[in-house]
């Protein structure tokens, strides 16, 4: 408490009638009370933080017409990994999952 409060305001405590004690006590303890709740109303409440939006991750696929030279199992996993795209929450990983399809676009 001494580190707390210093030296002397303790040996003040320690001089003082009971009654005197008590009272400093409450209103120490009143001032904690108003400055705990002072600091609480200064934090955004936790129900009013909005959490954030992601920005959609799209991925352009390109149609299956059946041409020559098409591989409809490439088709099919491009399809896949547009899916899995849209299911991707967190910004970091977006990134992560769209540097490692670039293909010189």
């Amino acid at each position: 408490m001494a580190g707390i409060f210093g030296g002397d305001a303790l040996c003040s405590l320690a001089a003082a009638t009971p009654a005197e004690q008590v009272e400093r006590i409450e209103a120490f303890d009143t001032y904690e009370r108003g400055l705990i709740a002072h600091v609480q109303g200064l934090q955004v409440p936790v129900a009013e933080m909005k959490p954030a939006q992601p920005k959609p991750f799209r991925l352009k696929v390109n149609p299956y017409e059946g041409k020559e030279g098409e591989n409809l199992h490439f088709c099919v996993r491009e399809v896949e990994l547009a899916k899995d795209a849209a299911l991707i929450s967190t910004e970091r990983l977006r990134v992560a999952f769209a540097l490692s399809n670039l293909r010189g676009q």
